[in-house]
């Protein structure tokens, strides 16, 4: 799990790389993982931001010459395997280019109205995300 400011800074970096909001990143109070290759360098990355039973997942984004490759699908399963682990029940997202994506990771499409009012002030719901983003839902059985 990505824990330290040195660590931020390369996730930062990373999601900046892949066209990613990256300046809103915080370690505190989410939680953060980070893939990496045989020499270390980052090659995929994803969290959660937690509010209560709810969380926002983002920052997913996999190295361009390893798309493709199923690590996007392993790290939302991963995502997904904590957050029930740590009894979320339910995982919301905003896309501007992935909604298919995660249509075939069980995600699916839902109003912002319908997005609880603690994830939906959110940096990402207020700030990052246009209103043109498909806002998406995965419910934790």
């Amino acid at each position: 799990m990505i824990q330290d400011q040195i660590a931020l800074e390369k996730l930062q970096k990373f999601l900046q790389q892949n066209k990613l909001p990256h300046t809103d990143v915080q370690l505190n109070g989410n939680l953060f993982i980070g893939y990496h290759d045989e020499k270390g360098n980052l090659i995929g990355s994803g969290g959660l931001e937690l509010y209560g039973n709810a969380a926002l997942l983002l920052s997913v984004a996999v190295d361009e010459s390893l798309r493709g490759k199923s690590l996007g699908r392993n790290i939302v399963e991963d995502l997904v395997l904590k957050a029930k682990n740590l009894k979320v029940k339910s995982i919301y997202l905003l896309t501007e280019t992935a909604n298919e994506f995660f249509i075939k990771k069980g995600f699916q499409n839902v109003s912002r109205q319908d997005v609880p009012k603690e994830v939906s002030e959110s940096s990402e719901f207020s700030e990052v995300c246009p209103s043109t983003a498909s806002c998406m839902v995965y419910i934790i059985q």
